[in-house]
């Protein structure tokens, strides 16, 4: 089995220690209870009495890069305001609105546990084709019929030629690890700890496996190509025939090798492209940077000890006018504004974040604390502005005219599922029930243009 990420003994499946952190990070374990209604008021309360009172310097951490953050008015579409980055394994966050290309559907796309596709052609309002490998008998579900519910029970998976049987999404060859758009082409990636496969997609419903037997710790698409990341990454022009790049020699503090990628994305710079990956072990964290599409990968000179924390599940890498910026769960926002290469961190003003980011076209989103967005033109000084309502939330994708779409906590599926839509990033509307189909935990979001099918005709 060729770059089995997450196969390497103690590098767990989603555990990340940061180093130098003055807080622990919470692993892919329980976390604090949603806010409740009962305490939503004082929340808002006290935070917009805060940024009141200390407009300068919302976060209060007196920290250089955080303060002096900058004001905001209305919803920003993004129009005019500069080259946007495009898919990640995380989202899509485009700018500006040039319409949907002749012939092609504007849609959103989410991949979760157990193979678990779902896609929206209405600008988020409804969710449809719905599909997962365990109710559609997937080659890779043993060709069986099953009932999967994610970490609890046992499911069926074919490993090796043999049909083993295996906890639900846990390590094993249905875990989501990345959907993009891309030339026309809707890719994704799934499987952890055990092989999985890579598929594409041009309508969102139909699925074709274009490379098979290998498991990636992410997935991203810029500058022409999809780029798988694991040590043994793969490049490709159409996501159909990968080749094999270069060694990606991630390595742990005492110099022995590094296996599990967390976080990859493609990041514009001064009309180039950069993939950016990060990796960890046990206690270390390392990042690699490809300016070749892949093919060969270098490590920044400069790399602070408190960039890019936890950022497996929660936060991630968005970039946006030449600045690349990892946003992690503590809420350190490490950003790069020389292609990569040097790195600074600064704090957002949140103290978790959940959520996925956006680029705007003119500003970085990304939501925490249960009931906050915190805003930035350049990665370096931040606005935290409270939500209309308290809403915790995980994937986040944006469409080119400035619909955002989100997912609830990614560990909850099924009846505690909560799907959402925003114009403002502030006020979210959940979706009525009927609008999706409560299913298995969803991890990644995108948005792009899609061929027509019978759920999602032609306009």
């Amino acid at each position: 089995m060729k770059g089995a990420e997450g196969v390497k003994g103690a590098e767990d499946m989603e555990s990340l220690k940061p180093v130098s952190r003055s807080r622990p990070t919470l692993p892919h374990a329980p976390l604090p209870p949603a806010p409740s209604p009962g305490r939503r008021g004082g929340a808002l309360l006290v935070v917009t009495l805060g940024l009141l009172a200390c407009g300068s310097d919302p976060d209060g951490t007196g920290d250089p890069g955080a303060a002096g953050a900058t004001g905001e008015g209305a919803a920003d579409t993004g129009a005019g305001a500069g080259p946007a980055t495009t898919t990640t394994g995380s989202s899509s966050s485009g700018s500006g609105g040039g319409g949907a290309p002749a012939g092609k559907v504007p849609m959103f796309v989410a991949q979760g546990g157990v193979g678990r596709t779902t896609v929206s052609c209405d600008d988020g309002k409804t969710w449809v084709g719905d599909h997962a490998w365990d109710t559609d008998a997937d080659p890779l579900m043993c060709g069986s019929a099953q009932s999967a519910v994610c970490y609890d029970g046992t499911c069926s998976y074919q490993v090796g030629g043999d049909c083993i049987q295996m906890t639900c999404c846990d390590h094993s060859p249905d875990v989501a690890k990345g959907v993009v758009f891309g030339d026309g082409q809707l890719v994704a990636t799934w499987g952890w700890g055990q092989p999985g496969e890579v598929r594409r997609s041009t309508n969102g419903i139909d699925w074709t496996t274009t490379h098979a037997n290998d498991t990636f710790g992410g997935l991203a698409y810029g500058g022409g190509r999809f780029v798988l990341s694991s040590r043994s990454p793969f490049w490709s022009t159409d996501g159909a025939a990968w080749t094999a790049g270069s060694l990606a020699d991630f390595k742990n503090a005492d110099g022995s090798d590094m296996w599990s990628v967390r976080r990859f994305a493609y990041a514009d710079f001064q009309g180039e492209g950069r993939f950016v990956a990060v990796a960890s072990g046990d206690v270390s964290r390392d990042m690699l940077v490809s300016s070749n599409g892949g093919e060969t990968w270098w490590r920044p000179s400069v790399i602070p000890d408190d960039c890019a924390g936890e950022v497996s599940t929660y936060g991630g890498i968005v970039s946006g006018d030449d600045v690349i910026l990892i946003v992690d769960m503590d809420g350190y926002a490490c950003r790069s504004t020389d292609g990569g290469d040097t790195w600074s961190v600064t704090q957002t003003g949140l103290s978790m974040i959940l959520s996925h980011g956006v680029w705007t076209g003119s500003e970085f989103w990304f939501w925490g604390d249960d009931g906050y967005r915190a805003s930035s033109p350049d990665g370096a000084t931040w606005t935290v502005t409270p939500m209309t309502m308290p809403t915790r939330l995980g994937p986040v994708a944006r469409s080119d005219a400035g619909t955002l779409v989100a997912v609830g906590n990614v560990w909850q599926g099924y009846a505690e599922q909560t799907f959402y839509r925003s114009t403002d990033g502030l006020a979210w509307e959940e979706l009525e029930e009927g609008s999706f189909a409560p299913s298995h935990p969803i991890f990644y979001l995108t948005f792009g243009y899609a061929d027509p099918s019978e759920v999602c005709p032609a306009p």
